[in-house]
């Protein structure tokens, strides 16, 4: 009895060090670990998510009204107490730079996610300068309008005609990510990769799910007036004359962008970051010059472009008359595993 004990803990630990090795020099093991499993072992356990999770720790830690404050609140939460993939500090760099360098007045972001990328983006543009970011999954842009509000900018949340934001928060939610899932299957070669890998996380939630149920826990919406960060004062807050214009649409990038020039009297882009799904980035790219909404010297910014990847949006960008494009090489956001950003200067 006692050598089949060792035997399976040997078995075991094998086990979880060709795990742990595989998640520290494997992109996709590790996008996998901590942004599906990990994920939703802690939303599992807190019956939160981890947007909501963000959203609390910036509301405790983050001075209101300072914008660099919240940034460094939520690089803090994402290498001390939960991975999240936004594009990170070393990125959040390179994305700095690119927003300097081109001064931009109209900007467009696609992929709000927490609203931390915008932050970085608004607090470099001057007064009367105006940045669109596009977000599909109501729930993350709830979280991030309260997550740029915290850092002294005012996000709206304008309603676009024909594409109504969602009444119910969570219900939408839900039909969202359903149709994200049935958008982005993963591709016959890997599904038994994918099987595994589900069976891994189930199992671990049937085995906690007993001891759990010995305590209550209820979910806690970020969104009353008791859990929102209390107004400390105008001295606290930028004056919206002083700041740029930061609308949040709530809906499908390929139905939002040919709407923008005409519905919401959006002229050209300066700089466009795309950071949302990935299998989106060259359609949506093709959508912006079909829709007449870049001119020669627009910068494109893609984030993710190595880890998980776009490679048919770089073939395109880097092998296209119409682009000088240029890599900058740097890590997978707060891991040690290559990834970068490609910035592509539109020519006309």
């Amino acid at each position: 009895m006692l050598a089949v004990v060792s035997l399976l803990s040997a078995v075991l630990l094998c086990l979880l060090l060709f795990v742990v090795w595989k998640v520290r020099t494997n992109g996709e093991w590790a996008l996998w670990w901590h942004d599906n499993y990990l994920e939703r072992l802690k939303d599992f356990v807190t019956g939160t998510t981890r947007p909501v999770r963000i959203l609390q720790f910036v509301q405790r830690y983050a001075k209101h009204g300072d914008a660099l404050s919240v940034i460094s609140a939520i690089d803090s939460f994402c290498t001390k107490v939960e991975w999240a993939m936004n594009v990170g500090d070393k990125k959040g760099e390179i994305l700095d730079a690119v927003v300097l360098e081109t001064r931009p007045r109209w900007v467009l972001e696609l992929g709000t996610y927490c609203g931390y990328s915008t932050v970085r983006i608004a607090r470099l543009l001057p007064p009367g300068a105006r940045l669109v970011t596009i977000e599909m999954n109501p729930h993350y842009a709830q979280v991030a309008k309260e997550v740029i509000r915290h850092a002294g900018l005012e996000a709206q949340m304008p309603l676009v005609p024909d594409y109504p934001v969602p009444s119910s928060v969570s219900s939408s939610c839900s039909q969202a990510e359903q149709t994200a899932s049935n958008t982005t299957l993963p591709p016959s070669s890997n599904q038994l990769r994918w099987r595994l890998q589900e069976a891994l996380l189930y199992t671990t939630l049937q085995c906690l799910q007993l001891p759990l149920q010995l305590f209550s826990r209820t979910s806690q919406n970020p969104f009353t007036s008791s859990s929102l960060p209390t107004q400390k004062g105008t001295t606290e807050r930028q004056h919206a004359g002083q700041t740029c214009k930061v609308e949040l649409l709530v809906g499908s990038s390929s139905i939002l962008i040919p709407q923008l020039k005409k519905k919401l009297d959006i002229e050209k882009f300066d700089l466009v970051f795309i950071d949302h799904w990935k299998v989106s980035y060259l359609p949506d790219t093709k959508l912006l010059e079909e829709c007449g909404l870049l001119r020669a010297g627009s910068v494109l910014l893609a984030d993710n472009v190595v880890c998980p990847g776009s490679p048919d949006y770089l073939q395109y960008v880097r092998n296209s008359p119409q682009y000088q494009s240029q890599y900058f090489q740097s890590y997978l956001e707060y891991l040690q595993v290559e990834d970068g950003l490609e910035k592509s200067v539109f020519l006309g």
